[in-house]
């Protein structure tokens, strides 16, 4: 802050008893000044003194510029004559006024300087005063001086009489000085703005200078701030900066001699020391240069804001200034090298950011924020200036090739700055200060909230230990600055990322190496460049090629899988699955599986795979196979998988997909006929094998699983000659040649019995002749049947009849002996009873029983009892089964009763068969169709006979009679009867694909294979 200056003379040894009071008193407070180029009233709170004592050298006169450079008194605005005296008027008019005269006459030569004659009383001459009680004829030596130098017409007095010991005498003293000094800024900024108004008149004539336009301003400049009107001071730089853009614009810079900053030291500076250089005798001599202007002019304006508390306002300036000036600088004639403008503009940036940590606490008035974001407003702004000098050390560090890539530069210039020459020495040093400099940022910036640009300062000093081969330090400074795999990657962390990438891979984790390749291909897509393909298989290729179950898995999502379907072939099971890729560009995978699994209650899995297959940038198709595992059904697609080297990427899929597969076509086949039945001892159940096209060498072994709960069935027994048990597991005695069927009889364990299966899994393992382990597998959905089957069948014949049919057939594998078996109708007097009392029951083997009786009821249900015995060796008694089921709806419109022969009975010669069938209630003339079939296929029986009839509408009753031929041994299945309104053609009856109405209950599994049909029990 500039302080007025009070020169006072003192010829009789005044001031040494005077100076104590006088400076206690400063500074000058409450002053009223009405003048400026404003003209508008300004209150001054107080103004500094600065008090030198004796006359300085005194100069004729002084021309308006030399009075704005201040070169004619530093800031004097004020002088002081202290005197003393009690000598007779002689004296003073010979000694003391001629003094006082002189001491005027040089003072009121120096412009804008006032000044004032304090006569200092003597204690004699106070005692003397007093004491008079008369007014004394005798004048005063201070009357005398007022009389000669005090002018009527004066603004304020010139000449003031001071007593030590009068409070108000002080007072008067004060306020004649703070007259006088009004006076003299009046008169000194009024000066000063007439020569002002003159030059910029005359900016466009010839001779026109800007250095002294620039002198006579700041001359102004100095009286506000002398008068601490630091915002007009301000003001009054800002347009002088304008008024040089402009000219700087328009080419007129004549006035300064060269660009400068080539003297030693101009790299490294002070901005608010503006005293390293003579700068306004340059100015006024027009010598100065452009370099040592533009700092003078900054620094002079940092200053003011400084003092003002604009520490906001300082940087944005300070970031604009650093930024125009640093780009003049490296254009071309200005003479200066891009080491000279790097190490400027880092001691540049490190300066302002020193200036900004004296703000106060409150954030120094930031022009940018207010409240509580002043203070991270100008975090941030350290935080750039900070950044700004670790930009500048990366060029620094390659011209000094202290970085990794630097070239050799010839003539370096030397550099001032002492923290930058310690740097640069060694790479160590300069290690430390990169660090320090990247940590400071980016603490700032955190403090600010900028967490991007903090990650950013964290990343170069990652990069710095990267390229000095630091790379595990780097590695662990990387890995705290990636976002965790849920979150979104910005450009900033796809920078640490590939830098986290390159240094796991130096370090040898290649698996953590291709993490991060995944997650960048990952987030940029197809877009992404090619190389992070070449890096992708290159690291999954360093993970080894290890067996298929002993690759690494790695998550991430560069493969999904958008479509899936099952193709036919002739020797092979074939799924081709459409592959969506996102690197950019084609990758060669070794291998391509996938995981099919079919699920109702329990799990199947089947894989497909393809090997040597080149997935390209978005999709393709690939034809996957298996040979080993032979599933039927509709199977969805678990898991897809794409093995490169020794990774493995699951392919994920957005929808749910699913395929048909059916059976291989050249595998194994083992099937379950035609139900689980709980037999008096144990359950039992039938396995068919059929080796089809492929040579089971080996041999087979199958096992049962309860298809809900994965739970092994232990097989007890098995009654084929070629297959054995052991362990519970059937075995195949000997291999078996292609085309082999074979069919057995198996019995389950008791165990099963307490929570029977609903669903029995498959699943066999064989060997062929290639000696390749493959398997079969399959799910059956089995019935629990009791050894003797009760079922009952209702059928309307109108006029609130019914006919109840109740038939009992035996499933055991073991031959049984019915004893009774009674049943009657609940809520009725009806009964119906078997006549078959004592009759032995082979497998298969049925007896029914038929009663019309009368009821209006919807639903009917019979419960009874029956009692049979076993006749296996080692069966125990009799048992007495109680039963309660239901009647098939009465609205059925057909009803088979069999008249002869039986529903499940093995036949061995042709067995002539008769089935006689009533027909309730056809509202037209219908056709009537009778299919016999073998579990496996019709093309085991021969059939003879009618097989369709015709039918009058209403109720009749017709009889069928055929016979059949086994061409092999087997059960046969009741027929199923077809019935159908209106008259067809025959052809359209066996062509069409209609639902079979089953008169007779079917308990099997059982498929019509010549038309498809739904079975309805």
């Amino acid at each position: 802050m500039q302080q007025l200056t009070l020169n006072v003379v003192d010829e009789n040894g005044v001031w040494e008893r005077i100076e104590g009071d006088f400076t206690s008193r400063l500074p000058l407070r409450n002053l009223i000044w009405k003048g400026g180029l404003t003209q508008s009233a300004r209150f001054i709170e107080q103004l500094d003194v600065k008090v030198t004592v004796g006359e300085s050298d005194s100069v004729s006169s002084y021309d308006t510029l030399a009075l704005a450079s201040d070169q004619a008194g530093s800031g004097r605005l004020l002088n002081m004559y202290l005197l003393e005296s009690d000598s007779e008027a002689d004296t003073y008019k010979a000694v003391i006024k001629p003094r006082v005269k002189a001491w005027v006459g040089r003072v009121s030569q120096r412009k804008g300087e006032e000044w004032i004659i304090v006569y200092v009383a003597s204690p004699e001459e106070i005692q003397r005063m007093s004491n008079s009680k008369f007014l004394s004829m005798r004048t005063s030596v201070f009357d005398k001086l007022k009389s000669d130098f005090q002018g009527k017409k004066d603004a304020g007095e010139h000449v003031v009489q001071l007593q030590m010991g009068s409070v108000e005498s002080w007072n008067t003293l004060f306020l004649a000085m703070r007259e006088r000094v009004v006076l003299a800024l009046e008169e000194r900024v009024s000066q000063l703005a007439d020569e002002m108004r003159r030059m910029d008149a005359n900016r466009m004539l010839p001779g026109w200078n800007y250095c002294k336009f620039f002198v006579l301003k700041e001359g102004i400049v100095r009286l506000y701030r002398l008068m601490g009107l630091l915002d007009e001071a301000l003001a009054q730089y800002d347009e002088l900066e304008a008024v040089f853009f402009q000219l700087l614009g328009a080419q007129r810079l004549s006035w300064f001699s060269t660009f400068g900053g080539l003297a030693e030291g101009d790299d490294y500076s002070d901005v608010l020391d503006t005293s390293k250089r003579a700068y306004g005798r340059q100015l006024v001599e027009t010598t100065i240069s452009l370099f040592d202007f533009r700092m003078y002019l900054f620094g002079r304006q940092a200053q003011l804001l400084v003092a003002l508390g604009h520490y906001g306002e300082l940087a944005d300036r300070a970031q604009r200034f650093i930024a125009t000036f640093g780009r003049s600088m490296r254009e071309p004639g200005t003479g200066l090298s891009p080491a000279f403008v790097a190490a400027w503009t880092y001691s540049s940036c490190m300066n302002i950011a020193e200036i900004l940590e004296g703000a106060p606490a409150s954030g120094g008035g930031s022009v940018r924020a207010d409240g509580g974001g002043a203070m991270r407003a100008l975090a941030a702004a350290k935080a750039g200036f900070l950044a700004g000098a670790r930009q500048q050390l990366d060029v620094l560090g390659a011209l000094w090739q202290r970085l990794p890539g630097g070239g050799n530069v010839d003539d370096l210039p030397s550099v001032a700055n002492p923290v930058l020459v310690a740097a640069l020495a060694t790479d160590e040093r300069f290690d430390q200060i990169y660090v320090r400099t990247c940590e400071q940022a980016a603490q700032y910036y955190a403090e600010s909230g900028r967490r991007r640009f903090a990650i950013a300062m964290h990343g170069d000093v990652a990069r710095l230990q990267a390229s000095r081969g630091q790379w595990a330090g780097a590695a662990r400074l990387l890995r705290t600055l990636v976002p965790s795999k849920s979150e979104p990657l910005s450009s900033l962390d796809v920078a640490a990322l590939e830098r986290l990438a390159e240094c796991e891979r130096q370090l040898g984790n290649a698996r953590d190496s291709l993490e991060c390749v995944v997650r960048l291909i990952d987030r940029t897509g197809t877009d992404n460049d090619s190389a992070y393909a070449t890096m992708l298989t290159d690291l999954c290729g360093a993970l080894g090629r290890e067996l298929d179950d002993k690759r690494q898995r790695v998550a991430g999502g560069l493969f999904s899988v958008i479509g899936a379907k099952a193709v036919v072939c002739s020797d092979t099971l074939c799924v081709e699955v459409l592959i969506s890729s996102r690197v950019a560009a084609a990758v060669c995978v070794d291998r391509v599986t996938a995981v099919l699994s079919c699920g109702d209650g329990h799990r199947l899995e089947t894989e497909f795979a393809a090997r040597d297959v080149t997935l390209t940038s978005g999709e393709s198709a690939v034809m996957l196979t298996t040979d080993a595992v032979s599933c039927a059904g509709r199977f969805s697609v678990a898991a897809v998988c794409v093995a490169i080297g020794g990774a493995e990427f699951v392919a994920a899929s957005k929808a749910s997909l699913s395929v048909n597969l059916a059976e291989h076509p050249a595998n194994p086949t083992v099937r379950l006929l035609p139900a689980l039945v709980a037999d008096i001892g144990s359950p039992a159940l039938r396995v068919a094998v059929s080796t089809r096209a492929t040579s089971v060498a080996a041999g087979m072994a199958i096992r049962l699983f309860d298809a809900s709960s994965g739970a092994p069935l232990k097989v007890t027994r098995c009654d084929h000659a070629g297959f054995m048990v052991s362990d519970g597991v059937i075995v195949t005695k000997d291999g078996m040649d292609c085309g082999c069927s074979s069919e057995a009889d198996v019995e389950l364990g008791a165990d099963p019995l307490v929570s029977p299966p609903k669903a029995i899994t498959v699943c066999a393992l064989f060997k062929t002749a290639a000696t390749e382990q493959r398997v079969f597998v399959g799910t059956t959905s089995l019935d629990m049947l009791p050894a003797l089957d009760i079922s009952a069948h209702a059928v309307a014949l109108g006029d609130s009849r019914v006919a109840v049919i109740m038939r009992g057939q035996c499933m055991a594998a073991n031959s049984l002996r019915l004893e009774s078996l009674l049943a009657a109708v609940p809520g009725t007097e009806w009964t119906l009873e078997a006549e078959a009392e004592g009759a032995v029951m082979r497998r298969g083997d049925a007896v029914t029983a038929v009663r019309e009786i009368a009821t209006d009821a919807l639903e009917l249900r019979l419960k009874g009892e029956a009692r049979f015995a076993s006749l296996a060796e080692d069966a125990n008694g009799s048992r007495l089964m109680r039963f309660d089921v239901p009647c098939a709806p009465a609205s059925q419109a057909v009803a088979v009763h069999m008249t002869a022969g039986s529903g499940f009975c093995r036949v061995l010669e042709p067995m002539p068969l008769s089935v006689r069938i009533r027909i309730v209630g056809p509202a037209t003339a219908a056709r009537v169709r009778v299919i016999v079939t073998e579990r496996d296929g019709p093309a085991q029986w021969l059939i003879a006979g009618a097989v369709d009839s015709e039918v009058e509408a209403g109720s009749s009753e017709i009889l069928l009679e055929y016979s059949l031929v086994a061409l092999s041994p087997g059960f046969l299945r009741l027929p199923d009867v077809d019935c159908y309104e209106g008259t067809l053609p025959l052809q359209t009856l066996v062509d069409a694909d209609f639902p079979t109405l089953c008169a007779v209950p079917n308990h099997g599994a059982m498929a019509v294979y010549s038309v498809p049909v739904v079975v309805r029990n």
